[in-house]
């Protein structure tokens, strides 16, 4: 049975016909409805928000551009919405050897639900986030339905970058976990 559709999946191309998830190769296991974008590299959270003297913490110049700038970039993409509970997978590209990967997450999460991609970061049952080489200044966004899913993890030849491999376990895992 699909994870999206209740039916027998039926492949058209590259996707199924029925529930348009995409397949990841010739075999009958298929990756179910996500979104995949891509955004500027977000600040850290120790660069988001400030104190200011009689109105508490306020959100910084720097946030505010991000958020701006990132969210017309996210628009662009049409990114279709998530609803329920997710999976993400992030890549951040390093821009610093001495900034910290879990700084990032909580501008890219606020991003998300902003823009409607997820309904709430509470919904947000797991996450994979990897620094990637810098190249373009880009953090990378895979968002998937919750559902069991295989991790695999590829640490680049620095040693100082990686990116994880992720792939559905079973079509009937999926349709299980979506289901539930």
């Amino acid at each position: 049975m699909a994870p999206n559709c209740g039916g027998d999946c039926r492949r058209s191309g590259r996707y199924c016909s029925t529930c348009g998830a995409e397949w990841t190769d010739q075999s009958p296991v298929h990756m179910p409805a996500h979104v995949s974008v891509e955004i500027p590299v977000p600040p850290s959270v120790n660069d988001m928000f400030r104190n200011v003297r009689g109105k508490g913490r306020v959100k910084t110049a720097a946030y505010a551009d991000w958020l701006g700038h990132a969210g017309w970039v996210l628009r662009s993409q049409n990114p279709s919405r998530i609803g329920g509970r997710v999976v993400l997978v992030l890549s951040v590209e390093r821009m610093s050897k001495s900034a910290d990967i879990d700084n990032r997450v909580k501008a890219i999460l606020d991003l998300l639900v902003t823009h409607g991609v997820i309904d709430d970061d509470r919904n947000v049952v797991g996450f994979a986030v990897a620094w990637a080489p810098a190249a373009n200044k880009l953090a990378r966004i895979l968002v998937l339905p919750a559902a069991d899913l295989a991790a695999d993890f590829k640490l680049a030849d620095d040693g100082t970058t990686g990116g994880w491999f992720i792939r559905p376990t079973t079509v009937q895992d999926i349709h299980d976990a979506l289901s539930a």
